[in-house]
């Protein structure tokens, strides 16, 4: 089965291992190497899959797995049942 595209997304821009266990309840301040370049990382991933810009409401919405999961699926790039 692929990879969830939010967990793809998390891996990518942070650099983390196979082992890093994310779920949906997943607080992005739990994610060890999030820090203040993991967020820039995070966003920009975020926007280069996206093909669009986030606005300063979303990015600070971005509190955590499941919270990036409905913001993708709220503007049509991912299907909220995963």
């Amino acid at each position: 089965m692929a990879e969830d595209v939010v967990v793809a997304i998390l891996r990518n821009a942070l650099q983390l291992e196979d082992d890093c266990a994310l779920s949906d309840q997943t607080r992005l301040e739990e994610i060890p190497s999030m820090d203040s370049l993991g967020q820039v990382r995070l966003v920009m991933e975020i926007e280069r899959v996206l093909d669009d810009r986030l606005s300063m409401d979303e990015i600070l919405s971005m509190e955590s797995v499941g919270n990036i999961r409905s913001l993708l699926a709220a503007k049509g790039k991912l299907s909220v049942e995963c």
